[in-house]
């Protein structure tokens, strides 16, 4: 099996995240196995019969340098590296737009038009909206507004292939990795626009005007944006600025149809100790930009597609749950309610601790929840401990850091125990490793490289490498600066609320022994699932029937 596609990844990965010392010396002794599948694109592409392992190489240098792009380096900037002495690019268009134009295929055309066929009254309208806007060349603002479940995602990859069929450039994003997997060439808001993480209320994108990135944008007929509720304003108010800036055109977006889309019942901006007035302020609804926005609803539930009486009541209930600013609410009885983590754990994953339970299908399709860190690390930890077969426990290598410099440079005045004190959230903790955004299926474990297959997304089953890499955390509380080189990964068995956000499953568990915490966070939680009678609950006590419910009446449409 060819697996140099992977391997190439891999690569430049280890390149970016992982400093080698003699990067070029780990290329000559690996290149034709980093290569292996590329002499039969040259024979294909580029019409060279017999290619030469020099011809290989040179287009693998190439294509790394590509891939590198898109990162934001270069070859160039690894002066070790070689760099390929052929120009292989096959025109001289934009990598970018080549990318984009390869979403067209050929019968995307008869795709389209039976996703069109199956939309309701509701999405078909804001089909027929949106399309009308990009083909006029009107440049309006939307927000699709649905409810969890109405389908707002297939009407977004509806529109895209309608309008990639007629040759139209669709730039695809959200504002988290896990939703952008699910848009067809989705990336996130982040990587697309530049953003950074830390922005301001006058932050400008960082893309040059003769960049790749530029011209695509200037190719661009429409923008869809997913999941925005969740995003400062400040962000969408700098791709605004960014766009006017590079197209030279004084109109929301420099004139671009944009499609925002979201359900402002789910979770809002983060902001690290924020009061609510903070929180609401930085919505979107808040926005100058707002005033130009044309609201399109979505309200029929289809994730609940049953005609169950209850499912039908459930659809309801989450409105409820949504919307009801009350604090105290009581649960549907149809909910399971479980008396211990243990019970829930094991109504969620049943057989866990058998020899060959845990299948793709089986993980995927389950997954227990809860509002905060610490209980997510107590289940994954309870799961671990039954799951079958051999446990092997890898160890990441903290390292504290002052002004840039590793804190060993200078005298080494943090010992190492406190260092591996904090758990801070924004790390994966490197005792418990398996899984972190997207959901994985560990493979292989090797010392330097795992390998996983992805479960969920546009690359499901797909089989990924992921070597050791050095991270560094973004939580201000921990008195100084640390970086950890570990494998990326984490358990997955449970996950926050939050990061559940934008998925769906058959099965799930609701840990609300500590409540919930902030706007959406119970209307996120219960409505990820395709079935009422396929949602437990862990409540704060046998006795208890209600829990916290919080909602910022005010944010809502």
């Amino acid at each position: 099996m060819k697996i140099g596609y992977q391997l190439r990844k891999l690569f430049c990965l280890i390149l970016t995240d992982c400093n080698p010392t003699q990067p070029d010396v780990l290329w000559e002794k690996h290149a034709l196995q980093i290569c292996d599948d590329l002499p039969h694109r040259l024979r294909m592409s580029f019409s060279i019969p017999n290619p030469t392992d020099g011809e290989v190489c040179d287009y693998g240098l190439f294509l790394l340098n590509e891939y590198l792009v898109g990162l934001g380096k270069s070859l160039t900037d690894y002066p070790q590296m070689p760099l390929p002495t052929r120009d292989w690019q096959q025109s001289g268009n934009n990598r970018l737009i080549l990318e984009h134009e390869a979403l067209a295929y050929e019968g995307l055309d008869v795709v389209a038009d039976q996703k069109i066929s199956q939309l309701n009254v509701e999405q078909l309208h804001a089909d027929t909206e949106v399309t009308d806007s990009v083909l006029n060349n009107s440049g309006k603002i939307f927000f699709l507004n649905g409810l969890a479940g109405t389908g707002k995602i297939f009407v977004y990859n509806t529109i895209a292939d309608s309008m990639r069929s007629k040759g139209h450039i669709v730039i695809m994003v959200a504002s988290s990795g896990i939703a952008s997997l699910l848009l067809t060439g989705g990336r996130t808001a982040h990587s697309t626009f530049k953003i950074t993480l830390n922005v301001l209320d006058d932050f400008v994108c960082d893309i040059g005007k003769k960049s790749f990135k530029a011209e695509l944008f200037k190719r661009g007929k429409l923008i869809v944006w997913d999941e925005v509720p969740m995003q400062h304003r400040y962000c969408v108010e700098a791709v605004d600025r960014s766009l006017q800036d590079l197209l030279g055109i004084k109109k929301p977006f420099g004139g671009i149809t944009v499609v925002l889309g979201g359900d402002f019942k789910q979770t809002l901006p983060i902001i690290p100790k924020g009061t609510r007035e903070q929180i609401v302020c930085a919505s979107l609804i808040k926005s100058q930009l707002w005033q130009e926005v044309e609201v399109l609803t979505l309200v029929q539930n289809m994730r609940l597609t049953s005609d169950d009486e209850g499912n039908i009541k459930f659809a309801d209930y989450l409105i409820e749950i949504g919307t009801n600013p009350e604090e105290i609410i009581e649960l549907p009885l149809e909910i399971t309610r479980c008396k211990n983590s243990e019970e829930l754990l094991f109504k969620v994953y049943p057989k866990l601790n058998v020899e060959r339970t845990a299948t793709p299908d089986y993980l995927r399709d389950q997954t227990i929840l809860s509002a905060h860190n610490d209980d997510v690390s107590d289940f994954n930890a309870l799961a671990i401990h039954h799951f079958p077969g051999e446990m092997h426990e890898f160890f990441g290598a903290d390292q504290a850091i002052e002004d840039d410099i590793r804190m060993e440079d200078r005298g080494n005045r943090i010992a190492n125990e406190n260092m591996q004190a904090p758990d801070p959230p924004s790390l994966p903790p490197f005792k418990d490793g398996l899984c972190n955004g997207t959901r994985l299926m560990m493979e292989q474990l090797g010392v330097r490289v795992i390998e996983v297959r992805i479960l969920t997304g546009s690359h499901v089953n797909d089989r990924v490498f992921i070597p050791r890499i050095t991270l560094q955390p973004t939580d201000s509380e921990i008195p100084f600066k640390m970086s950890s080189r570990q494998f990326p990964v984490r358990l997955a068995f449970a996950m926050t609320i939050n990061k559940s956000q934008g998925q769906s499953v058959k099965i799930v568990g609701i840990d609300l022994q500590n409540p919930v915490f902030s706007h959406g966070q119970l209307y996120v939680a219960l409505s990820r699932c395709t079935s009422l009678r396929n949602i437990s609950v862990l409540l704060s006590s046998e006795e208890n029937e209600t829990t916290t419910n919080v909602v910022y009446p005010e944010i809502l449409l």
